[in-house]
């Protein structure tokens, strides 16, 4: 058995080593990937604009694709790489087959459940976000832009839960966890964004404080304007994208909190470690973006935020492979229940 199963099994789940390898890969996989022919994605829109209309026409749903638009009940929206659920699958991918606890036909089986799952539960999101845009657009905003956000990346851990634990199995403890680390994630991203703009007021000044060390810009600055984060300059404003921070942080403590007990101070700080780390890390990826816009503009920042997005994909599940390996023993008697 190699040193990276060895550490699996001995701590249940994956460790340090894992986490950074998965990162890795991830980036090399999503940059192979942008440099497929376009017409690769185009094939992968018209995957996704296909089985949505198949699903709606299935639920009776009026359902149609011409371009890149797709019509439900009416409602129009443009269907864009990340609309296609593309990162989800290399993330799920990515970590099912580097996952070494598991032999190479059950992670390859893993591979073929979730990629299908995750392509039919995309257009389920995509069939129910038009329907809602034909009755509200402020509701479609709502649920475009925040609640399938996060449902999708709990349904992630879920698929990732349920096949690490062996055989896709639906037993009595994995059920309790997920359902943990959902109900905790679900609450505690109610909370962040009831203090969104008070949150996203702090992660813009930090943002502003990495990009004029990597810049050497000291009268520019990233602001919250609104809902964006905002590069303004001496004569232009530049929109920018939080790339998922509130999510990342919401999914990261949902993972986290339950495994808290009373008297374990050094859990505790674990996860305010991590939460930290999280934070920094969205505020240097939210610079490094603002840096590509000004010196490359727009495609610059597109091709930046393919990349970053699957690092903030990624990063709540390695920050908690990581913080959770690095803890140390602590004797039953030291944690009071």
């Amino acid at each position: 058995m190699t040193d990276a199963a060895q550490t699996q099994n001995a701590k249940g789940h994956p460790g340090s080593f894992f986490a950074i390898a998965f990162i890795w890969c991830a980036i090399t996989a999503v940059t192979l990937l942008g440099n497929l022919p376009e017409g690769y994605w185009t094939a992968w829109r018209n995957l996704t604009m296909v089985s949505t209309t198949v699903l709606g026409n299935l639920f009776g749903v009026a359902t149609s694709g011409a371009g890149d638009v797709l019509t439900v009940n009416g409602f129009a929206m443009r269907i864009i790489r990340q609309c296609t659920a593309a990162d989800y699958i290399v993330i799920v991918a990515t970590a099912m087959l580097l996952y070494v606890r598991h032999g190479i036909g059950y992670r390859l089986l893993g591979v073929a459940v979730a990629v299908p799952v995750l392509i039919l539960a995309n257009a389920f999101r995509l069939l129910v976000t038009g329907v809602i845009g034909s009755v509200s657009v402020a509701a479609f905003n709502l649920f475009h832009d925040y609640l399938w956000v996060i449902a999708f990346a709990l349904l992630v851990f879920s698929i990732w839960r349920f096949w690490v634990d062996g055989g896709f199995s639906i037993s009595k403890h994995t059920i309790r966890r997920v359902g943990q680390v959902v109900a905790v994630s679900l609450a505690a991203y109610a909370l962040l964004l009831i203090f969104r703009e008070r949150y996203g007021t702090v992660l813009a000044a930090t943002s502003s404080v990495f990009y004029r060390l990597l810049s050497h810009e000291t009268l520019s600055a990233i602001i919250l304007d609104g809902e964006v984060m905002v590069y303004r300059g001496e004569a232009v404003d530049i929109p920018l994208d939080n790339m998922m921070e509130q999510v990342n942080q919401a999914i990261y403590l949902g993972l986290m909190i339950p495994l808290q007990k009373k008297g374990d101070w050094q859990m505790v700080g674990m996860t305010l470690f991590g939460a930290g780390f999280i934070f920094l890390l969205s505020a240097l990826l939210i610079a490094m973006g603002c840096v590509q816009a000004v010196t490359s503009g727009e495609l610059g920042l597109l091709s930046f935020l393919a990349i970053g997005s699957v690092v903030h994909l990624a990063l709540p599940m390695s920050t908690y492979w990581i913080v959770t390996s690095l803890r140390l023993p602590v004797p039953e008697a030291d944690i009071r229940s």
